[in-house]
């Protein structure tokens, strides 16, 4: 069976909270403090589903040398029983503090082992890791006095947000060996990416390179439009724009990457941006969501959406950005963009042969 790329959402909605536990890192203190065991409410369960659901829009990374990977071995050991959980959730914790230098903050480090389903349907189990940010909180109490009702203050120190803006650092590990990651990492306040430090405390390699991921998702839209061609041509909005669908598609993907350098790449943003159009039918618009889905499928199924980049449009090399066909009569046809905008028509005429037609006010020998 073929490796899974990213989480659906169905995959996402599926997440149960099995174990959990966490430990607290003081930065002045050399050892963390462990804990034994932590009880959650149902709401904190939600919190801490939804917290390991957003890192599926995270950077996907692999071990370094996993059958000697300390982390993986560890993680791999969580399952076995509670005990064990715990104890290998401290060393988790213990190493990960190690690592941690420079802006160290005081917070709580959370291990826990969730269930999900896989494509097939089947459950399988995997780790989350969060650091979470430990700050004092306010607690006040109303009592009503003669002068009118009055707010007594209360500063709790031990505590942390149940906000997801107290999340530093997630980590999804999967140890069931069913996607083509070993792991899923977010951080907070990254475009893209996870800190050196939390990098080296996984012993973690980037698995794709922003400049990989911008290429390959432009190749992928114009495989995906090839392949969906007779859908394509059912929106007349489309037909009377190009007659070269992989092209058009192809083009659009790349003027996305021109117009977002430096900006975190969002594929929903990226789906909207290749099939927009200004003036649309109501029938076109029902068409079109039709292939937005399944243009998302595509981009999940190929390791694209949900990965978190920022797109490096000089790395889309001529090779990937032109158009090459070759007719049966051995004559080559290159360019770049929309053919329409080029000069190039193509049609298909009644006994199915194709008819290209080149306007251009100079045309240069090079040989």
């Amino acid at each position: 069976m073929s490796k899974e790329s990213t989480l659906t959402q169905v995959q996402k909605e599926s997440i149960k909270i099995e174990k959990f536990i966490f430990h607290i890192i003081i930065v002045e203190n050399d050892e963390p403090t462990h804990l034994d065991e932590v009880d959650l409410t149902d709401a904190q369960k939600l919190f801490f589903k939804d917290r390991i659901a957003e890192v599926a829009e995270g950077t996907q990374y692999t071990f370094i040398d996993k059958s000697h990977n300390t982390l993986a071995t560890l993680c791999k050991n969580l399952n076995i029983d509670n005990s064990n959980f715990v104890d290998n959730s401290k060393t988790i914790c213990n190493d990960f503090k190690s690592h941690h230098g420079g802006t160290t903050t005081d917070g709580a480090f959370i291990v826990s082992t969730f269930s999900m389903l896989n494509t097939d349907d089947e459950e399988i189990t995997l780790i989350a890791l969060l650091k979470m940010d430990q700050k004092k909180v306010l607690e006040y109490e109303l009592e009503d006095t003669d002068e009118g009702r009055k707010a007594i203050m209360r500063e709790i120190a031990d505590s942390f947000i149940e906000s997801k803006d107290a999340v530093q650092k997630v980590a999804i590990i999967d140890v069931s060996d069913t996607f083509a990651w070993d792991i899923l990492a977010k951080e907070r306040k990254k475009t893209e990416g996870i800190a050196e430090y939390f990098k080296k405390f996984l012993n973690a390699q980037m698995r794709d390179t922003s400049s990989g991921l911008t290429r390959k998702t432009v190749s992928e839209v114009s495989k995906w439009s090839k392949v969906h061609a007779n859908l394509i041509k059912e929106i007349p909005e489309y037909t009377e724009r190009t007659s070269d669908y992989a092209s058009y598609f192809k083009s659009r993907a790349v003027s996305f990457m021109n117009s977002n350098e430096g900006i975190t790449f969002d594929a929903d943003n990226f789906i909207k941006h290749l099939f927009s159009l200004d003036e649309l039918t109501q029938e076109s618009k029902n068409k079109i969501n039709n292939l937005q889905t399944k243009m998302q499928d595509h981009l999940t199924n190929t390791g694209i959406y949900g990965q978190v980049f920022v797109p490096k449009p000089n790395s889309i090399t001529k090779t990937i950005s032109r158009t090459k066909k070759r007719t049966e009569e051995g004559v080559v046809i290159e360019w770049q963009g929309n053919p329409e905008d080029k000069g190039i028509s193509i049609t298909t005429l009644q006994d199915q042969r194709r008819q290209i037609t080149i306007t251009t006010s100079n045309l240069e020998d090079l040989e």
